[in-house]
């Protein structure tokens, strides 16, 4: 899943680097798939919300993409008998809907949605839903969709599982869409001071009434939230191998912190977000994941380490 500029890491470039490592690449938007496609990637891209109107785009662009909504067969439809696209081009995935209630069909209304497909001889690809938990009951339901549409297109390729349980062999099924599992410890984010100072107990830093509770060190920080540092429960941060808290309000473009019983210089290392420190601004920021990661924007400047093969090494 590359979906989110991959969750934060550049889509393209992810893309690129995994290209002979998976079977395909997984999408949110048209948009998204189109840009895979023009960076030169060919494989199999699905685009899990396609709306009707991007239909006609999606299939002259070889992508495959979610169906869940009837507006969507209506529309595939039209565009099948009129001679705007042919059967053959459409690579359509039924979405089913076991129990989330985001998106897809309802399990009883699947053989409806098979008998539209083959009315117009359009052959779906795959077969999928989305678990909100480990919920027996969603993956039961499931295997009813699974085993209907795979009646009537053996070819269909079920996938279910994504990364809070690629390691559910029940849940494998033909495919499985690895998404955060995928980036976990690839990702640091980096700023510097842009000066420090001592502050006396009472004194206000930043906007609005916040006071020193004592006399204080400071360090201004580049960077904020015009760029992913939160301003509501902004995390902790690493400054010299110690943990500095924010204080006083996030500003667009720095804020401050407490630095303790030191005093950073001008253009110190600021570590605003790495793997080690993930657990610790997820609790600051009372959020989860993947809200650190896709957070980052602005005037973030993404720089690429490979790690180097067997065969280039000394």
């Amino acid at each position: 899943m590359v979906k989110s500029d991959a969750y934060g890491h550049g889509l393209r470039r992810v893309a690129q680097a995994c290209r002979d490592i998976v079977d395909g690449f997984g999408v949110a938007t048209l948009e998204e798939g189109l840009e895979l496609r023009s960076a030169g990637i060919d494989e199999d891209i699905l685009v899990l919300i396609c709306a009707p109107d991007e239909m006609e785009a999606a299939i002259n662009a070889g992508l495959d993409f979610g169906i869940f909504d009837k507006s969507q067969l209506e529309v595939l439809s039209s565009l099948v008998q009129c001679g705007r696209v042919s059967a053959l081009s459409a690579r359509p995935h039924i979405k089913v809907d076991t129990g989330m209630h985001r998106l897809g069909f309802p399990v009883g209304d699947v053989g409806e949605v098979l008998r539209e497909l083959k009315n117009i001889d359009v052959s779906p690809r795959g077969v999928y839903s989305h678990l909100r938990c480990r919920d027996f009951a969603q993956v039961k339901a499931f295997d009813r969709a699974c085993a209907l549409v795979k009646s009537e297109f053996t070819s269909v390729t079920a996938h279910l599982a994504a990364s809070g349980n690629l390691r559910v062999k029940s849940l494998a099924y033909d495919e499985v869409r690895l998404g955060v599992d995928a980036y976990k410890g690839a990702m640091t984010v980096k700023s510097r001071v842009i000066c420090s100072r001592k502050v006396l107990k009472g004194e206000r830093i930043s906007y609005g009434n916040f006071r020193a509770p004592r006399d204080m060190n400071t360090a201004i920080v580049f960077g904020g939230y015009g760029d992913g540092v939160q301003r509501e429960f902004p995390s902790r941060v690493i400054i010299g191998g110690r943990e500095c808290r924010p204080v006083g309000r996030v500003c667009m473009d720095m804020f401050a912190v407490d630095t303790g019983d030191s005093l950073p210089r001008a253009g110190d290392d600021v570590t605003l977000y790495s793997p080690s420190l993930a657990p610790i601004a997820a609790k600051d920021r009372r959020t989860i994941g993947y809200t650190l990661m896709t957070g980052w924007h602005g005037r973030i400047k993404r720089i690429y380490d490979q790690i180097a093969s067997e065969e280039d090494s000394p």
